[in-house]
């Protein structure tokens, strides 16, 4: 799933905290991930199926990594369940240090910097919506269409098509948040349904072997 790339991609990016909060970012970016790296990975996918190359999606995507890990540990603080040893202040410096490099990751090429810029533009809407709305829903429907999106504005998509690929990767968000399996199963196929009319054939087939693969673990 394209997450050993963007692992490796990652090892390049330079945090350049010695504080407690590049302590607490190592401790975070070690912890497993619950939904398997999804994100980063529809984004190289929504990038490959858009035309461009992988080397063009992975800084978005590794950006989309550092953002999930903010917003998991924001959402832990608010949820008062850190299993911590350090202060809330400590956390919260560095979950906002994750997000600034996060978005320091996505400005840190100027290669097609336009469709950087755009892409950076849907990222931070999608974050503000997932604060905003404060559910699993939200931020899982909002982060998940801003992947998809971002990684075919990339990739070169045209901007009704990158919309395309966002309405789709929405669905596929609400699929994974929704607690019904039945309803869970049709948002799914409607997910998978919007990518067949956008992709090839080959595209949208590995596309819904992962959206399944991750909705039967979170399950």
């Amino acid at each position: 799933m394209h997450l050993d790339t963007v692992e490796t991609y990652l090892r390049g990016v330079a945090f350049s905290f010695t504080s407690i909060a590049g302590q607490i970012i190592e401790e975070r970016r070690a912890l497993p991930r619950r939904d398997c790296g999804l994100r980063p990975w529809l984004v190289v996918w929504a990038c490959s199926a858009s035309a461009g190359e992988e080397g063009d999606a992975l800084p978005v995507a590794a950006a989309f990594d550092l953002l999930d890990r903010f917003m998991a540990l924001h959402r832990e603080l608010a949820a008062d369940a850190v299993e911590s040893s350090w202060r809330l202040g400590q956390n919260l410096n560095a979950g906002d240090a994750l997000c600034a490099v996060a978005f320091r990751t996505l400005a840190s090429d100027v290669r097609n910097a336009r469709r950087r810029l755009e892409a950076a533009r849907v990222v931070g809407t999608a974050i503000l919506e997932a604060i905003e709305r404060s559910d699993d829903a939200g931020e899982n429907e909002a982060l998940t269409g801003a992947a998809m999106e971002a990684g075919a504005i990339v990739g070169g998509a045209a901007h009704a098509m990158a919309r395309r690929f966002a309405r789709a990767g929405r669905v596929l968000g609400d699929a994974l948040s929704n607690s019904d399996p039945v309803r869970s199963q049709v948002l799914l196929m409607q997910a998978c349904e919007q990518i067949r009319a956008v992709s090839a054939p080959e595209a949208a087939q590995t596309f819904e072997e992962a959206a399944f693969r991750v909705a039967q673990r979170a399950a």
